[in-house]
């Protein structure tokens, strides 16, 4: 496959300040450039007195199209394999110990990408991206010159709740996964909480060991400037099949002091048979301590060896590969929103809401 280069939307673009010269990421905390158009500032504001009046679960909501970022939320989840190598890496642990630090330094490499790549690479707020079709599906894959081949889909299983599954492999290294999602959203003061729903699990060829992760809730914080970004909340678990087990705890910003997107946790192996958090039979392995979009450290309980877990920084994320748009099927994503995601691009937002209504209306026909 070719790689799709054309850019559905700003917010894609790796040539902005989210990045330097030699193409690693810069993170963003709080973006500067505001996502309303001068136009549509009174389309905004009456947005947000319906958002605010909004009882429901706000995913439920037409989003006004100037406020749309042009992808599906389906390629939100093909950062899973932002490091196909730090994925294939994972089959070299000799020991349960070594692997589930391995795996958690994985599940933090798919963080940065998920949440806050988009807001960095424009350094404006982050937009919300289409609601997934019934049946659509984004395919993708990676190439490494050490591990080969890794491969991604995603698929819209349900609309009514709204289901993402997920499937990801490297054949070579011997390492596949799979899982769902879904959302659910409401306001709480002036912050949009978004609780994740879903799990996904890990497994390897050459250990009968898998793993099964939680997902963290999110934050969509100052919306009301027009400027929103995300973080990340609640505690979320790696399990494995073993009694091995990391912990993590994410943190939001507090509102006069401290920093953004930090986390910490423990990684542990848990003697009962049934998981107690916080259980006096747990035997500590390893602490850790960071930020999500930059660089977190992780610490050897018996030795006090501290070392680097992850560092969004120290490499760019791998090139992804997708199909031309001319060469996808009629269920792929960016085949499914190409006349939407045009209109975006060219600023025609009123063409853009016709399009996207006439999507929406044919999945109606459909049920």
């Amino acid at each position: 496959m070719t790689s799709d280069s054309k850019s559905v939307s700003s917010n894609l673009s790796s040539a902005s300040s989210g990045r330097t010269s030699s193409g690693r990421a810069t993170p963003v905390s709080e973006p500067t450039g505001n996502i309303v158009p001068t136009s549509r500032s009174g389309d905004f504001m009456s947005f947000l007195k319906d958002v605010l009046s909004f009882t429901g679960d706000l995913s439920s909501m037409t989003c006004p199209s100037f406020l749309l970022n042009g992808i599906s939320l389906l390629e939100y989840g093909a950062h899973w394999s932002d490091y196909p190598h730090v994925l294939a890496e994972i089959t070299k642990a000799t020991s349960s110990e070594e692997r589930i630090k391995l795996v958690a330094r994985w599940f933090v490499s798919t963080l940065y990408g998920s949440y806050n790549k988009r807001v960095a690479e424009s350094n404006s707020g982050e937009k919300k991206p289409f609601n997934p079709i019934l049946g659509e599906q984004f395919l993708a894959s990676w190439d490494d010159a050490e591990y080969g081949e890794t491969t991604f889909v995603c698929e819209q299983v349900s609309h009514h709740p709204p289901v993402s599954a997920i499937y990801f492999e490297n054949a070579q290294a011997g390492i596949y996964g799979s899982g769902h999602f879904s959302q659910k959203s409401k306001f709480k003061g002036t912050t949009m909480k978004v609780v994740q729903e879903g799990r996904v699990t890990l497994r390897m060829k050459n250990s009968d060991e898998f793993y099964c992760l939680s997902l963290p809730d999110l934050n969509i914080c100052s919306i009301l400037s027009g400027k929103p970004f995300l973080e990340m909340s609640s505690t979320t678990f790696i399990r494995s099949s073993k009694g091995y087990t990391a912990e993590f705890h994410w943190y939001t910003k507090p509102w006069l002091y401290g920093e953004y997107h930090k986390f910490d946790g423990k990684m542990f192996k848990d003697a009962a048979t049934t998981f107690v958090q916080d259980s006096p039979a747990q035997e500590q392995l390893f602490t850790f301590k960071g930020k999500w979009v930059a660089e977190s450290r992780v610490t050897d309980v018996a030795t006090g060896e501290e070392s680097v877990l992850f560092d969004v920084q120290a490499q760019p994320s791998a090139d992804i590969i997708i199909k031309p748009v001319g060469e996808q099927s009629e269920l792929e994503s960016r085949k499914v929103w190409q006349k939407v995601s045009e209109a975006l691009n060219s600023g025609n937002y009123d063409v853009a809401s016709k399009e996207k209504t006439v999507i929406e209306e044919a999945q109606r026909a459909l049920r």
